[in-house]
C-alpha cells in the first residue's frame, strides 16, 4: 500500500520570544535572552522563567472555556488556522493537541479562592479546569467538528499530539488537521519544578559543562497537516514535509532518563524507518535539550550512539525556556523555520558541550544548511516517553 505523504501547509507560534512566526522566527536567528523572575505567580521562589506578555494571550468570547493554556493555544492556533488558509488550506476537520497542564490555572485560582473563604464565582470544572479545556476552546472558535483530541504525555504531548494528527491523514480520517499544543505557566508546575530542584534563578545552558538545570517557559506551537498528493494536485506548494515519526518507551525510572541514552535512540531509530531514511541522511538535530545534568548528557549520547557524521545540534530551550507539553510544538515549528532559512540556529547558552555531551553544538550565528535538509526533532518526556519528528525541506518532490 502507498504510504499517505504528509504535508505542512501552515504554522504557528507563541513564546516569551514573541507573538507570532515572524517574532519566533527573528529570536531564533538573533537570539538573546528572555528570561525574568516570574511576575504573575505570587510565588516565593527564587526561580526565572520564560513568560508571554499578557496581550499574546488570545480574548474570545467562550467564557465557560476560559483558562491560560487555552487562551495561549488558541492565540498560536489562530495564526497556524489563517497562515493555512492563505496557502490553500480549506477548513479544519481534525484537532489534536497536546498539554500537560491543561485547565490547572483555573483549579488553582478557584482553591486559592475556597482556602481563603473567598467565593470563586462560576465554574464549572468538566469545561474551564479539565485537561481538555484548552481542546475544547479551540475546536469551539475555529469552528472544528471533527475530531478532537487531547494528548497530555508531559514534555512530549504536543509532539505525540502531530504524531496523531498525522496518521488521521494517512488513514484518510482527516482532510486538514491542527496539530500541536502548548502550556501556561501555573503555581503547581512551578514550584513542582523547584521541588524537584530541576530549575531556579540561573538560566538554562543546554549542553553546557556548567549548566545549572532548567528554565521554565510558556508557549504553544501548531502545525496544518494535510495530504501531500492532494496539496501537489490542487497546485499548491506545502511548507515543508514531515517525513517520519517514531516513539519509544524507556521503562527505566518515573523522572530520570536511562544515561546509556538507549530510550531515545529507539526513538530516533523508529522515526527513520518511518521515514525510510538512514542516520547519514539527517542534517541537523532539534534537541530536546532541558540543560539539566541527566537529560543533556543522556541525550547527547544517543546522538552520538546513533549518528556517525557528528550533525549538528541546538536546543530551543536556551531562548524561550522547557515549554513542557507546548516543547513539541513549538521546536516543530522550530524546525520548519529552519528548513525555510536553511539554518541551523544559534544553541544559545553554550556553542561548545560538556565532555559529557558527545555533540557539536551550533554556535553563535547558526550554521547553514545544505539543500533540501533533514532535520529530526526530540521531545522526551517523565514517565520515561519519547517522540522524535523527522521534517523534510519544502522542495518535496512530486
Amino acid at each position: 500500500m502507498k504510504k499517505i505523504r504528509v504535508a505542512i501547509t501552515g504554522i504557528g507560534a507563541v513564546s516569551a520570544a514573541g507573538i507570532g512566526v515572524d517574532a519566533f522566527e527573528q529570536a531564533l536567528l538573533k537570539p538573546s535572552r528572555v528570561f525574568s523572575h516570574n511576575t504573575r505567580h505570587d510565588l516565593d521562589l527564587d526561580v526565572i522563567v520564560g513568560e508571554a506578555r499578557e496581550e499574546w494571550f488570545a480574548t474570545h468570547d467562550h467564557p465557560d472555556l476560559n483558562s491560560p493554556t487555552g487562551r495561549l493555544c488558541l492565540s498560536a492556533a489562530r495564526e497556524c488556522e489563517k497562515n493555512g488558509r492563505e496557502n490553500g488550506a480549506g477548513s479544519l476537520d481534525g484537532l489534536s493537541l497536546g498539554t500537560s497542564t491543561g485547565g490547572q490555572s483555573v483549579n488553582e485560582r478557584v482553591v486559592f479562592d475556597l482556602l481563603n473563604s473567598r467565593d470563586p464565582g462560576p465554574f464549572n470544572y468538566r469545561r474551564q479546569g479539565c485537561m481538555a479545556a484548552p481542546s475544547r476552546l479551540v475546536a469551539r472558535d475555529l469552528g472544528i467538528e471533527g475530531p478532537v483530541r487531547t494528548i497530555s504525555t508531559a514534555c512530549t504531548s504536543s509532539a505525540n499530539a502531530i504524531a496523531l494528527g498525522a496518521s488521521w491523514i494517512q488513514a484518510g480520517k482527516c482532510r486538514a488537521v491542527l496539530a500541536g499544543g502548548g502550556d501556561a505557566l501555573c503555581h503547581t508546575t512551578i514550584s513542582s519544578f523547584c521541588a524537584l530542584e530541576l530549575t531556579g534563578p540561573r538560566m538554562c545552558t543546554p549542553f553546557a559543562a556548567d549548566r545549572p538545570g532548567l528554565t521554565l517557559g510558556e508557549g504553544a506551537g501548531f502545525l496544518v497537516l494535510e495530504s501531500l498528493d492532494e496539496v501537489i494536485a490542487a497546485g499548491r506548494k506545502p511548507i515543508a514535509e514531515l517525513l517520519g515519526v517514531g516513539m519509544s518507551s524507556d521503562a527505566h525510572h518515573m523522572t530520570a532518563p536511562p544515561q546509556d541514552g538507549s530510550g531515545a535512540t529507539n526513538a530516533m531509530r523508529a522515526a527513520l524507518r518511518h521515514a525510510g531514511l538512514s542516520p547519514s541522511d539527517i542534517h541537523h538535530v532539534n534537541a530536546h535539550g532541558t540543560g539539566t545534568q541527566l537529560n543533556d548528557s543522556s541525550e547527547a549520547k544517543a546522538i552520538d550512539r546513533l549518528f556517525d557524521h557528528d550533525p549538528p545540534v541546538m536546543s530551543c530551550k536556551g531562548l524561550i525556556g522547557h515549554t513542557l507539553g507546548g516543547a513539541g510544538g513549538l521546536e516543530a515549528v522550530a524546525s520548519v523555520l529552519a528548513l525555510r532559512k536553511r539554518t541551523a540556529f544559534t544553541n544559545l547558552g553554550a556553542d561548545r558541550a560538556d565532555p559529557e555531551c558527545p555533540v557539536s553544538l551550533v554556535g553563535p550565528g547558526g550554521l547553514l544548511l545544505p539543500d533540501n535538509p533533514v532535520i529530526i526533532s526530540n521531545s522526551f518526556a517523565f514517565g520515561g516517553n519519547n517522540c522524535s519528528l523527522i521534517f523534510g525541506g519544502s522542495e518535496v518532490s512530486q
